[in-house]
C-alpha cells in the first residue's frame, strides 16, 4: 500500500450521516412531546410567552444553521 492510500481517512458514506440525522431528531421529537408548557421568553426589547417546544425547536434550528455557517467558513479557510 502506498503512503498516499494510508494517509486518506476511509470515505464516508451518507447512510452514516442520515442515521445520525435520524437519531437527533428522534431525540428533539422526544424532547418537543414532553415539554408542551408555556414559558416566558425575553429577547432584547419582546417579552413574550411561548410554547417551549416553540422555543427547543426554533433554537435547534438556529443551532444548525450556525453549525453549517461555521463549517463552510472553516473549510473555505483550508
Amino acid at each position: 500500500m502506498s503512503d498516499d492510500q494510508r494517509s486518506q481517512p476511509p470515505a464516508r458514506t451518507g447512510i452514516g450521516k442520515f442515521i445520525g440525522a435520524a437519531l437527533v431528531a428522534l431525540a428533539l421529537i422526544a424532547f418537543v412531546v414532553q415539554n408542551t408548557d408555556s414559558t416566558p421568553v425575553q429577547w432584547f426589547f419582546i417579552d413574550r410567552s411561548a410554547p417551549l417546544w416553540l422555543v427547543i425547536v426554533i433554537s435547534a434550528v438556529a443551532g444548525a444553521i450556525l453549525s453549517e455557517i461555521l463549517g463552510w467558513m472553516i473549510r473555505r479557510r483550508k
